[in-house]
């Protein structure tokens, strides 16, 4: 029955042209469609609900990143880490302070 409205909708028929064509009786066709209808089947109208994109959450146990520097240092950073604090870390290392 489903594909029979499915089919119904993308032609355009009305329920008589429909039960001609399928040899069902009209009151069949209504029948299943308050029954379809009523279990939230094909023949219910879509319903829309509105989504937000929202950015995905970092991997919990994100892996450290090995920052390799000139002087042969070796730094390991954590996901989440402090951009001017590595920066100064790194400054002081490649100084030979």
């Amino acid at each position: 029955m489903a594909a029979l409205f499915a089919r119904r909708q993308r032609r355009g028929l009305t329920w008589a042209e429909l039960s001609v064509e399928s040899g069902v009786p009209k009151s069949t066709l209504h029948w299943w469609d308050r029954k379809l209808r009523h279990e939230g089947g094909p023949a219910e109208k879509p319903r829309f609900v509105q989504l937000a994109v929202v950015e995905p959450a970092p991997p919990a146990a994100a892996m450290p990143l090995e920052v390799v520097l000139r002087s042969g240092h070796r730094v390991w950073v954590a996901a989440g880490f402090d951009a001017e604090h590595l920066r100064r870390v790194i400054l002081v290392l490649e100084s030979g302070c």
